[in-house]
């Protein structure tokens, strides 16, 4: 006869696979994170009505396993498992919720919207949870989030071709951004609210702005790389100096931004190489 799991073995078990899948997913490795947060959720599961802290480990391992399936090319699977984390940690909330409670519900809401954009579904349920997100970022203070829900809105819009609406959000993401504290893993974000700036200026015409704020991109994402010098870093250097080479063409400086391009299509290169031989 078999004993009852103990509720403290399970919050320990849950804990350190969940710790494991994020290790997996720094290195890359997104199809076993996907098996150890997938694992997380089966030993929660069954037993996570009976206690919070369970059920707190429940509704993360499901919004890490989301962002797994995100990782693989899976929105599809990815929404009803970040709906799912939604439902649950909001089950376990008391009155209004810790800051903690509030920003971790708001970012798998905002996860959400970004799993609807990749899908294309309906863009005012992705901007609906981007809304939500944001209102939950501001509530508990969570200035660099609050920032990449406003970026997200940016894309948003810029696929709309709403592209007044979609500077005015970027420009309130880079106001928070400028004051928030910068860690070294949210630089990246910072760059690309100024890479996205810069794509819609390119589009309104207004191209000495675009270049300025696509130059600034582009010494953080050199920044960036010269610390985590991986393929996803290079890669979005690449696009910045991209993006920067077609503001230049604009502005009639073709040799500049032929120096840009190749660049760009040199870090390409070396990040397929580096991608060769993962399996």
């Amino acid at each position: 006869m078999h004993a009852k799991p103990d509720w403290q073995d399970v919050e320990r078990q849950g804990v350190s696979l969940i710790d494991k899948g994020i290790l997996l997913t720094r290195l890359g490795d997104h199809k076993e994170a996907l098996a150890s947060f997938d694992k997380a959720v089966s030993i929660c599961r069954p037993i996570f009505e009976k206690s919070d802290p369970v059920a707190l480990i429940l509704a993360q391992a499901l919004d890490n396993k989301a962002r797994a399936l995100m990782d693989l090319g899976r929105p599809a699977e990815a929404i009803p498992c970040f709906d799912e984390s939604i439902h649950v940690h909001e089950g376990i909330v008391r009155g209004e919720g810790s800051p903690r409670d509030i920003r971790e519900i708001a970012v798998s809401v905002m996860n959400k919207g970004l799993a609807l954009m990749h899908l294309n579904r309906n863009d005012d349920d992705a901007l609906a949870c981007f809304e939500q997100a944001l209102e939950g970022f501001e509530k508990c203070g969570s200035g660099s989030d609050a920032a990449r829900a406003l970026t997200n809105c940016g894309d948003l819009f810029f696929r709309q071709d709403r592209f007044e609406e979609a500077l005015a959000a970027l420009e309130k993401s880079l106001v928070l951004w400028e004051a928030a504290y910068q860690p070294d893993a949210s630089k990246s974000d910072h760059a690309y609210a100024l890479f996205s700036r810069a794509d819609v200026l390119l589009q309104l015409g207004r191209y000495q702005e675009a270049l300025d704020s696509s130059d600034r991109s582009i010494d953080i994402f050199r920044t960036v790389v010269s610390h985590a010098n991986g393929p996803g870093e290079r890669e979005d250097l690449a696009d910045s100096l991209k993006l920067h080479g077609q503001v230049l063409t604009k502005l009639g400086r073709v040799k500049e931004a032929d120096e840009c391009f190749r660049e760009a299509e040199k870090l390409r290169g070396n990040a397929s190489r580096h991608n060769e031989g993962k399996n």
